[in-house]
This record gives C-alpha cells, structure tokens and sequence, in this order.
C-alpha cells in the first residue's frame, strides 16, 4: 500500500534526521506521488541529502515496519485517524492554516 510505504520512508528520514521529515515531505508532495515505489522513495531520499544506502537498509528492515505501526497505535490512541492532523494543547486543529492559526492564538497565554 502506498501509504505503508511513504510511511516507513519517514521514519527512515527522522532516524537519519530530525528536519529530513519536512524536506522529504515537501519533496513527495513536488511529485505529487500517492502511489510512490520503493525505487522512488529511495530516489527522493538521495535528492534531499540523506545517505541513500542508508536509507535504503533502513526502509528494508522490519524494525521500520514496528515503528511505523505504533506510530499509527499511537495517532489512534488519541483520536488521529487519518492524516495530517495536528492537536494543539490536545484538542483538535482544523487543516486550514488560519483554523490551526486560531486553535494556537487561542492555547497562547
């Protein structure tokens, strides 16, 4: 499932760094690429800088597929059942800038 795999190419972009998961992110989203290969997810790594073979070891390892899922346990656990989504101080933000704009205005002392 393409989802499954643009999954667990995140986590192989945080495990080699924390601001990979944005560049990678907007990366995917210049090819507008719901269905992305392995092939091309690896691709993409390399066009931001991360360590291809790396990458790719990462990608291929069942542990990424562990961590992958409970971060998906996770999301669930507190109300995210699909994506994006963004809480601030617990609650729900809408998708919208201005409706995350005003959920942060509002948590802000």
């Amino acid at each position: 499932m393409a989802s499954e795999r643009v999954g667990y190419a995140m986590v192989c972009a945080i495990e080699q760094s924390g601001s990979a998961f944005w560049r990678f992110h907007d990366r995917f989203l210049v090819e507008n690429s719901r269905a992305a290969s392995r092939a091309q997810l690896i691709d993409y790594a390399g066009d931001i800088g991360l360590d291809g073979d790396r990458f790719e070891e990462c990608y291929d390892d069942p542990a990424t597929r562990q961590a992958h899922n409970q971060n998906l346990r996770d999301a669930r656990a507190i109300g995210i059942t699909y994506g994006p989504r963004i809480r601030v101080n617990g609650a729900m933000a809408g998708t919208s800038f201005a409706a995350i704009q005003q959920a942060v205005e509002a948590a802000a002392p």
